[in-house]
């Protein structure tokens, strides 16, 4: 149960974070992916459906996302996933782990800003997601991503 909160919030929460804001301030995040829409309910803003898109991809990713973003931080650190969640586990940050095993933070940031970026680029490059809000995502991601690793979980 830790562990699935643990890596959601590594990827997942600093993807949905840039996703939201992004999606909110520039019209929906992701082409094919429909809102949830009710007869009953007042009109939903712009910003209302775009921030239900992002949470209905996140949830359809996450257990891709946390996976994802344990094994990027256990390569980067040097040691196996495994290992990774039971120091995390244990109360520390993933900053923290990357510190006692003699490896930079900055650079298990930049490792999962890097597969974040990508994962960005091929959605723009399928059609999902313009470049405009591409850039958007990216310069939010790298902050966002250090926030999380310098988390105690």
């Amino acid at each position: 149960m830790l562990q699935r909160r643990i890596a959601s919030v590594i990827l997942g929460g600093a993807l949905l974070i840039g996703l939201a804001g992004v999606a909110g301030s520039a019209g929906t995040a992701f082409a094919g992916v429909s809102a949830p829409t009710t007869t009953s309910a007042p009109a939903h803003t712009g910003a209302q459906v775009a921030k239900a898109q992002a949470h209905a991809w996140l949830k359809g990713h996450r257990k891709s996302i946390r996976k994802a973003a344990i094994a990027i931080s256990a390569t980067t650190i040097g040691i196996s996933p495994l290992a990774l969640v039971v120091e995390l586990k244990s109360g520390k940050s993933i900053a923290q782990v990357a510190t006692a095993h003699l490896v930079d933070p900055q650079l298990v940031v930049d490792a999962l800003t890097a597969a974040a970026q990508v994962k960005v680029a091929h959605a723009v490059t399928a059609g999902k997601l313009s470049q405009s809000k591409a850039d958007a995502i990216n310069s939010g991601l790298p902050g966002r991503i250090a926030q999380v690793v310098d988390h105690v979980f």
